[in-house]
């Protein structure tokens, strides 16, 4: 309800009219004083005539001058049309533009007036390309946009503030700017500034800001530019404290990106689990972008039926094709057993390159499903795309090209007509920078897979589908539900941590899922129902025989000892999972090693190293 409200907001402040007036208001106004000067000129010509008064044409400017500050004789009787007209215009004029004046003189008072009454709102922090993208895109969606931007030169505030988002000049990373775009009432905030340490400062300010508050603001999603530090800053997602509901989410635009571009142009689509050969892919540039496409066909290749050990193909393309196949061997352990990497080091410049002699094989034949190009500059990748499109003519294999938007050059190649039917444009920023898509984060995907254990859980104890208001699909979930799950999600770390361990990015492709003791399963079982309590109590729910939701009424806040069976086999079984979604989501639970245990590995390390000297010494 309440989004369908905000979007009929939108949609009305986003009438065709009301853009047309936006734009050319200052030219109707201008229209409008020259309609009022020759409205004028007939009019008080006419009557001066009609009363015998001599009067020359500036005694007549200046009674037209004076309409427009409503100094006009009152006791004048029987005027023309024309003057009766610009007598009534001529003001309307001055106050339109005295008002426009003065809210722009007083702009940032009356926003700052207005902000007061935001709820839900997104705030962005910083308006570069993605920040501006990012704000017309949640403007499309029906939201209310906060922009905090550092530089006050900064060439898109202007395109910003003509969108209708809110716009705050100051640096995020001090307490003020982030108070004035009312971070408490907030649904997201968004940290997409170009620098990786100023986006995790303006984080870890807000969690300050808000932390010990009742604060409905919950969601913050930074975009960290280099992906190994936002592979390592993922397991601070789970650092939440037992009464703190501050979400934290990291996310990298090449890894989104490649997740996409996936999805939309599958390297493995129509594949068949009787292919002699293996799908052959080929990725022209190994950068961000390029290794990220590589870990994620690796991983969708895992979910694929195939027989044992059959292993697909990549050929790398980059000047330093060799050097990268080692390193993204050496990040990502047991990727060598899921496909090979064949390095081809070479210069897109090249005469080699442009020969084509890479893309045959050793049977004279293109092996080749399809070819990504993933290169930093929009120019530079058409026309490798080109030339690759040139070579491979009647082999019909699709060429992705990576730009930064679906506009600019990328018209270019669509379409037909020019024998481009094989290239394919992935407009990244276009692409990735959707609402929908970026809400989805690490504590939502968690949340659906908790509710889709239950789910399945329930139904296979012979519950029926759609007989409570929980067992339904995640998106005919009540909001207070998915609430419930997300909470859950948030708390994994905390119930991790009462048995010693913690959850940390998976470091290769295959994770080997541990098994909890009886003992563990059920000290986080009992913890998660106490949290689970604690939070019900705390939204104003109170005990009762039967559930009410309407009402606030649970018959299950009573203490763990108390608890049926069947109540509490709900809490052990999403831990009993833990490890698979976690492993689902790109995680894995890491077990701590006790301090005994700890103390005699070093006591076997130093007993290793004597025996070594003596050994030596000899």
């Amino acid at each position: 309800m309440e989004k369908s409200v905000l979007k009929s907001k939108f949609i009305k402040s986003n009438h065709p009219l009301r853009r047309f007036w936006e734009s050319y208001h200052w030219f109707v106004v201008i229209i409008g004083v020259i309609v009022v000067f020759i409205l004028g000129i007939d009019g008080f010509g006419y009557h001066y005539s009609t009363k015998g008064i001599s009067a020359s044409i500036w005694d007549i400017f200046y009674s037209i001058l004076q309409l427009f500050v409503l100094s006009f004789d009152s006791a004048l009787k029987n005027l023309n049309w024309t003057l009766e007209t610009a007598r009534w215009l001529a003001p309307t004029i001055a106050a339109y533009t005295a008002g426009r004046a003065l809210a722009l003189i007083f702009s940032e008072q009356i926003q700052l007036f207005r902000l007061q009454f935001l709820r839900k709102h997104i705030i962005i922090c910083g308006l570069g390309k993605k920040g501006l993208l990012l704000s017309r895109k949640f403007k499309e969606a029906g939201y209310q946009v906060v922009v905090i931007e550092n530089s006050e030169n900064n060439e898109n505030l202007k395109q910003c503030r003509e969108s209708g988002a809110f716009v705050l000049t100051g640096n995020a990373m001090e307490p003020g700017p982030l108070r004035k775009a009312r971070l408490g009432k907030a649904a997201y905030l968004f940290c997409v500034c170009g620098d990786d340490g100023v986006n995790a400062g303006i984080a870890f300010r807000a969690r300050e800001l808000i932390r010990g508050k009742r604060s409905k603001f919950q969601n913050c999603f930074v975009h960290i530019v280099n992906p190994q530090l936002c592979r390592l800053l993922k397991e601070r997602e789970f650092e939440t404290k037992k009464n703190d509901a501050f979400r934290l989410e990291f996310f990298n635009l090449f890894d989104q990106a490649a997740k996409a571009m996936i999805e939309t142009f599958s390297p493995f689509e129509n594949y068949k689990r009787d292919f002699k050969r293996s799908p052959h892919l080929l990725i022209v540039g190994a950068g961000n972008m390029g290794e990220s496409l590589i870990i994620h066909t690796a991983r969708k290749w895992l979910d694929l039926p195939k027989k044992p050990g059959l292993k697909f193909k990549i050929s790398i393309l980059d000047r330093a094709a060799g050097h990268k196949k080692e390193l993204i061997y050496r990040r990502y352990p047991g990727l060598e057993e899921v496909c090979q990497l064949v390095p081809l080091q070479m210069d897109i410049k090249s005469k080699d390159f442009e020969d084509g002699g890479f893309l045959i094989d050793e049977n004279k034949m293109c092996s080749l499903r399809i070819i990504y190009i993933c290169l930093g500059d929009d120019s530079f990748a058409l026309s490798t795309a080109l030339v690759l499109n040139q070579l491979l003519r009647e082999q019909k294999i699709p060429i992705v090209v990576r730009m930064e938007r679906e506009a600019g050059l990328a018209p270019l190649v669509e379409g037909d007509s020019h024998g481009f039917a094989n290239i394919q444009v992935f407009g990244l920023l276009d692409r990735v920078l959707k609402p929908e898509l970026l809400l989805m984060g690490t504590h939502e995907i968690l949340a659906r897979f908790i509710h889709q254990e239950y789910l399945r859980d329930q139904l296979a104890k012979g519950e029926r589908f759609r007989s409570k208001a929980s067992l339904v699909y995640w998106d005919e979930l009540p909001e207070g539900y998915k609430d419930s799950n997300r909470r859950q999600a948030d708390f994994l770390g905390v119930k991790l941590a009462t048995i010693g361990c913690h959850i940390v990015p998976a470091s290769g492709l295959k994770t080997d899922p541990i098994e909890f003791t009886h003992e563990e399963v059920e000290l986080m079982a009992k913890t998660e129902h106490e949290h689970f309590m604690e939070e019900r109590i705390k939204d104003g729910w109170r005990y009762g025989a039967d559930e009410d939701v309407k009402r606030k009424i649970s018959p299950v806040l009573v203490p763990w000892d108390e608890l049926p069976e069947e109540e509490k086999d709900k809490d052990r079984n999403p831990v009993r999972n833990m490890p698979v979604f976690l492993a689902k989501a790109g995680f894995q639970v890491y077990r701590r090693k006790k301090k005994e245990e700890k103390l005699h590995e070093n006591g076997r390390r130093v007993e290793h190293a004597n025996c070594r000297k003596k050994d030596n010494n000899r």
